[in-house]
């Protein structure tokens, strides 16, 4: 059985980039010959759908405190 290493999210470079309509994104940074690539991606994976989370957390509080008003 082959152990993994771990890999952490803040282990991984991040980029930032515009988008095409201007918005500044921010992207994990993954090098193809990495030794630990299959854990790079997992990392960086995890990274992506929690920050996506939050911000639909985010949305839908802030509809939801306009909808009160």
């Amino acid at each position: 059985m082959i152990k993994l290493k771990h890999v952490r999210p803040s282990d991984l470079p991040t980029k930032r980039v515009r988008a095409r309509d201007g918005s500044v994104v921010q992207m994990k940074v993954v090098q193809s010959d990495s030794p630990t690539l299959a854990e790079d991606l997992l990392a960086a994976f995890r990274s992506n759908v929690r920050r996506i989370k939050a911000e639909q957390r985010k949305r839908d509080r802030a509809s939801q405190n306009a909808a009160q008003v």
